[in-house]
C-alpha cells in the first residue's frame, strides 16, 4: 500500500506538499496539485480520513483515487477567463473574492478546488487539462464566456455552474449579481440629483452580458424619468487590458466635448477609476464638475480620492453560492440531460454613496 511519502516522491514534492493538497488544497498552486494527485492516482494512493470524514463514515477521495469514474466528487474546478495575459485571479480586484468565498465554502463542504486561469479569448481553443484529463467532476466557470464555451465544457465536465454570467439557454446554473437593479438605483440617484439628461453610462467596447444587463438598468431609469437614452449617452471605450492610450484618448475626448456629461454611470470601477485619473489630468473637479458612479465596489473605489460611489457586489457570497449550488449538483449526481431549466441565481446588490457625487449646478 503506497504512503504519503510515495507520493511525495513520484511527483518530486515535499511529503507537507502532498498533506496540503489533501487538505487545504485551496493553498497550493495548479500545477503542483495536479502533479500530486497525477502521482496518486499512478500509485493507488488513499488518503487517511480526516475527522469529518470519520464522523461520516465517508473518504475524502473514492478508493484508489481514480480520476475518470463518475463517482469522484470532491474535486472541483475552478476556471477563470481572465480579460487577458496580465490577468491574474490572485491581483483580480472583482473576481479575487470570488474566489476566496468559493475557497471558503469548499472548504466548510470538504471539497478540493483546483484554480486554473486562461485568457478568454484562448478559451475557445484549448480545453483545460484539468477538464481533458478528468481531474474533476465539477466546474465553476468564471468570467465571461460565449454559449459555445459553455458546451465545449459540458461535454468533459458534466456539472458546471456559471459565475458573473448568465446563461440564456437555463441549462446551466447561474451566479450574477443584479446589475439591472444596481445600474437602475444609481441612474435615479443621479437623476434626483438633478443631472437629467446630462447623465451617461460609460462601458467598455466588448461583448459583456454583465455589461449589458447594467446598460439596460441605466436605460429603463432614464425612460421612466421621460429622457430618451439616444447613442450619445453611451459611451464607449477600448478595454483599458488591451490598450490603456485608446482607452484614455476616448475619455479624455468625451470629458473635453463641448457637451460634457456632467454624471457619468461606469460598468465598473475600474472605468470608473480611469474617468477620475482623466479629470485629475484635465483640471476637472470630481464631484463639482462632474458626478461619477463606479459598480462593483473594489477595495480601491474605497481609497480613491473623492471616495466613489458605487454599487456594491457581494462577490465573496457569489463565490459561496457558487459552490454550493455545485455541490448540489454533486449531491444530486444527475447529467445536464435530466435537469430541469433553471434560472440564474440573482444575488442582490447596494448603492454605497460616498464622496463622487454632487446635485447638478447650472453654469
Amino acid at each position: 500500500m503506497s504512503n504519503i511519502r510515495d507520493v511525495a516522491k513520484e511527483a518530486g514534492v515535499s511529503t507537507a506538499t502532498v498533506s496540503r493538497t489533501f487538505t487545504s488544497p485551496q493553498h497550493g498552486h495548479t500545477q503542483t496539485q495536479k502533479k500530486v494527485l497525477e502521482a496518486a492516482r499512478r500509485l493507488g494512493y488513499r488518503p487517511r480520513q480526516d475527522q469529518r470524514s470519520r464522523r461520516s463514515g465517508q473518504d475524502d477521495l473514492p478508493a484508489n483515487v481514480s480520476f475518470s469514474r463518475p463517482g469522484l466528487r470532491d474535486i472541483i474546478g475552478f476556471q477563470f477567463l481572465a480579460a487577458g495575459p496580465n490577468d491574474s485571479i490572485s491581483s483580480n480586484a472583482f473576481y479575487g473574492p470570488i474566489l476566496l468565498g468559493a475557497e471558503k465554502e469548499a472548504s466548510a463542504l470538504g471539497l478540493h478546488m483546483l484554480v486554473n486561469t486562461t485568457d478568454r479569448h484562448a478559451f475557445a481553443l484549448e480545453v483545460p487539462s484539468m477538464v481533458k484529463e478528468q481531474m474533476i467532476n465539477g466546474m465553476l466557470l468564471v468570467g465571461s464566456a460565449e454559449s459555445d464555451d459553455f458546451s465545449t465544457i459540458a461535454r468533459h465536465v458534466p456539472n458546471l455552474v456559471l459565475v458573473d454570467n448568465p446563461d440564456e439557454t437555463h441549462r446551466y446554473e447561474a451566479i450574477i449579481s443584479d446589475g439591472f437593479s444596481g445600474a437602475y438605483e444609481a441612474t435615479q440617484y443621479l437623476l434626483d440629483l438633478g443631472h437629467g439628461d446630462n447623465t451617461v453610462f460609460l462601458t467598455a467596447q466588448r461583448k459583456s452580458k454583465t455589461f449589458q444587463e447594467r446598460l439596460r438598468g441605466y436605460i429603463c431609469a432614464l425612460f421612466e424619468n421621460g429622457i430618451t437614452a439616444d447613442s450619445g449617452k453611451v459611451v464607449r471605450v477600448p478595454p483599458g487590458r488591451d490598450d490603456q492610450s485608446e482607452q484614455k484618448a476616448a475619455i479624455t475626448a468625451m470629458l473635453q466635448s463641448p457637451n460634457r456629461p456632467t454624471a457619468i454611470i461606469c460598468a465598473n470601477d475600474y472605468l470608473a477609476l480611469k474617468v477620475m485619473q482623466t479629470c485629475w489630468s484635465l483640471g476637472v473637479r470630481i464631484p463639482d464638475d462632474l458626478s461619477v458612479i463606479g459598480f462593483d465596489d473594489v477595495e480601491f473605489s474605497r481609497q480613491a480620492w473623492p471616495p466613489l460611489t458605487t454599487v456594491r457586489v457581494d462577490k465573496e457570497l457569489m463565490g459561496r453560492l457558487a459552490v454550493r449550488r455545485l455541490y448540489a449538483r454533486l449531491q444530486q449526481g444527475s447529467s445536464p440531460a435530466n435537469w430541469q431549466p433553471v434560472g440564474p441565481h440573482i444575488v442582490p446588490v447596494s448603492l454605497v454613496i460616498r464622496d463622487s457625487c454632487a446635485p447638478f449646478v447650472k453654469g
